[in-house]
């Protein structure tokens, strides 16, 4: 597993972070992990845009709420 893979599982790296770290190392990760890597990354977009839905829900619940 790379680097990237496992800053990643950890939650250290942001989607965007990852793939700049990807761009940077494409000549190094082989084209077979490279998709697997992209794939985490996606992973991880859906999981920080379903954050910051829920984040958007909450604010506009507290802001009816006065």
């Amino acid at each position: 597993m790379c680097l990237i893979c496992v800053e990643l599982k950890k939650d250290n790296l942001t989607s965007r972070e990852a793939r700049r770290n990807l761009g940077e190392m494409r000549n190094v990760v082989g084209k077979e992990h490279r998709l697997e890597v992209l794939r985490n990354i996606w992973d991880k977009e859906d999981r920080e845009n379903e954050e910051d839905e829920n984040e958007e829900y909450e604010s506009m619940m507290d802001y009816g709420s006065d």
